[in-house]
């Protein structure tokens, strides 16, 4: 295979499609084709990628130099045999890609990323077929985590069977179909380290191609063999005897029960629609629904649509009904940031899909390098400075980064400064979500057939909504107000050890010990569970698969050692919720008084990680045992005596 074979390429054309890449991760892709450090040359590394518009390293001479060396590098491998890849990545290569001497953890999460010459994650061992443990898992959900889990389980060798209470896989991205929906992290990240794939056609895909990848994964690695949809469970009991789960599920064919040895949620955390407490929410007389229950059957045509809430729903769902409605109402609480990503809705340019098919493993560095990044490089924007007291931010930087964006709305709303107003938030970027700004909701809002309200509801009725202003009578109401994130696992009845009840434990405020496990409630393991929610770094593939190694770390255990379940300690989780929360509060969100879904409803932050991204990397890789209690079946134990 060769990469100019067939039409040879000018200079100028190559300089255009390298333009449409990353030149620090085809540098070192360069490198690790050819074994040539030349392209390692620190003197003529290209600057890495923007934050507030400032590049971290290099400057204009060092990006032309890497330009040149870059095409000569195109040229250098045209005519080679590059079918065949050195499985080998040296350290300097990784260093190469960040721009800087790594500790030992960071080096081992990007080779995790890069994903040479396999898949990084598998398990390196075998549940043993005459196991005293007779391991059998239980997956809730078949979404992202679920499938995932299943892989993970499969790898190993572990009988498992997957619930999901819809027909298809997919989760969020099964039942947010509602139009606009897309993801707002790159699909290179957003995807799974051993199904990556370089033939998305958006950098920012929208939801139909998102589910469409999950269903394609799952049926490639034949999780869909071990799949019962449209079955929900309703209960679980923990059985301190026998060490297992008895579950309660209602399937297409009516209830039944079922017995396993451990039970994973992959249920997430964004799973149940919130709807405010409006009085009188239930009376209106014309469609009402949630985003995440859209009712494709509701034309809007000419309508008289309010849009309750300005979050990421409402942001992608408004300008993609705007032009086709009567008149669109939206009632907003609180502004949202805008992180202007011109480029969130194109397709991916030619030149980068040339890279990936031309250039043997440029897809690979591509991706770890797309997730080094993101991985911690805003920290500094979102961590606060105790003895900053500057209302509206956090620290210095944050203020440099709240500039940046009240700059970009200013240069959108110059011509309506009644707007600007009401867009711009009060409190400090990174307390809510920022969202992603190609300049359409500006335009949205400067239609003449959408006004901006942002006061308080007070009621709604059978004609409409009731401000503390005045009375709206419209047609349609959509409801854009987010999940109840902190509810997980609801409305299941969980019950542990000693009859105690998960709901209790939690009571509203869920905890677990690395996002994982609960004390009280052996076997029992979540993915995408408590304080494991991606803020600005990462994506929630990344923290799922670190999470599912420690999950398979400690079936590994108790396959090992015939043991029958294992429990997090009182202890181990406490140390880890006061460090969470300790972190927390060095956090915008933390800090901020805004009431958001990342807080439960104690006002404590139970949904984000606060720390950097590596150290839940770390933490994740081997099972702590000192952090656990191992238990043994009673009936064993008899047997044992005996």
């Amino acid at each position: 295979m060769s990469v100019l074979d067939n039409d040879p390429l000018t200079e100028s054309e190559l300089a255009e499609i390298i333009g449409h890449g990353e030149l620090v991760p085809l540098l070192a892709a360069l490198a690790h084709l050819t074994g040539d450090r030349r392209y390692l040359d620190p003197g003529c590394r290209p600057r890495s990628a923007t934050v507030l518009g400032r590049t971290v390293a290099g400057s204009t001479d060092s990006d032309d130099a890497a330009l040149e060396l870059a095409i000569s590098g195109l040229r250098a491998i045209s005519g080679s045999d590059l079918d065949t890849v050195d499985p080998t990545v040296d350290r300097d290569l990784i260093e190469y890609l960040v721009g800087a001497p790594i500790e030992d953890g960071t080096e081992d999460m990007l080779r995790y990323q890069l994903g040479i010459p396999h898949d990084q994650g598998a398990p390196r061992w075998q549940a043993s077929p005459s196991s005293d443990a007779g391991l059998s898992v239980a997956i809730i959900g078949a979404g992202m985590s679920g499938i995932l889990m299943a892989r993970r389980l499969d790898q190993a060798g572990i009988p498992y069977t997957v619930f999901e209470r819809n027909a298809d896989f997919g989760g969020v991205w099964y039942e947010n179909s509602y139009p606009g929906c897309r993801v707002d992290t790159t699909n290179y990240i957003y995807s799974y380290s051993f199904a990556t794939r370089d033939n998305w056609t958006h950098d920012f895909s929208m939801q139909r191609a998102v589910h469409g990848y999950l269903r394609e994964v799952a049926t490639e690695l034949g999780v869909d063999k071990n799949v019962r949809f449209g079955t929900e469970l309703l209960a679980a009991t923990y059985n301190e005897g026998s060490c297992t789960w008895q579950l309660k599920l209602n399937g297409p064919d009516g209830p039944y029960d079922a017995e396993f040895s451990a039970v994973v949620s992959a249920v997430g955390q964004l799973n149940q629609p919130k709807f405010p407490d409006v009085p009188g929410i239930d009376s209106f007389s014309g469609p009402a629904f949630h985003t995440a229950r859209w009712d494709h059957d509701v034309d809007l045509t000419g309508k008289r649509v309010a849009v309750i809430g300005t979050g990421a729903s409402a942001y992608q769902v408004i300008p993609e009904i705007a032009d086709r409605v009567g008149s669109l109402t939206i009632f907003q609480r609180s502004a949202p940031w805008m992180e202007w990503t011109p480029a969130y809705a194109d397709e991916v340019k030619p030149g980068l899909r040339w890279l990936f098919e031309n250039v043997p493993t440029y897809s690979h560095w591509y991706r770890a390098y797309q997730f080094w990044i993101t991985a911690d490089a805003r920290r500094p924007y979102y961590t606060v400075d105790p003895s900053w007291d500057q209302p509206g931010s956090v620290s210095a930087e944050n203020q440099e980064l709240r500039q940046h964006l009240v700059s970009g709305l200013a240069r959108q709303y110059q011509d309506r400064p009644d707007l600007l107003e009401q867009v711009i938030p009060s409190y400090a970027p990174y307390s809510k979500r920022l969202l992603r700004d190609n300049g359409r909701w500006a335009k949205v809002l400067h239609r003449p057939n959408v006004r901006l309200v942002a006061d308080h509801i007070e009621a709604i009725d059978e004609q409409g909504i009731q401000t503390s202003a005045e009375h709206l009578d419209v047609d349609v109401i959509i409801f854009a107000t987010g999940f109840r994130a902190s509810e997980i696992l609801e409305p299941v009845d969980v019950t542990g050890t000693g009859g105690r009840k998960l709901r209790d434990e939690w009571a509203g405020d869920p905890k677990a010990f690395m996002g994982v496990a609960v004390p009280g409630f052996p076997n029992l393991f979540c993915l995408y569970g408590p304080n494991t929610n991606v803020v600005v770094s990462s994506s929630l593939f990344f923290f799922a698969e670190s999470a599912a190694n420690l999950v398979m770390s400690a079936l590994e255990h108790l396959d090992k050692t015939g043991a029958g379940a294992v429990e997090c300690t009182g202890e181990a989780l406490d140390q880890f919720v006061a460090e969470i929360d300790e972190a927390s509060e060095l956090t915008a969100w933390g800090a901020s008084n805004e009431s958001t879904w990342y807080k439960s409803a104690s006002g404590r932050v139970s949904q984000n990680w606060p720390l950097r991204v590596v150290d839940y990397w770390t933490r994740t890789r081997e099972f702590p045992l000192e952090k656990f209690q191992v238990l043994r079946p009673a009936v064993r134990d008899k047997e044992l005596v005996r």
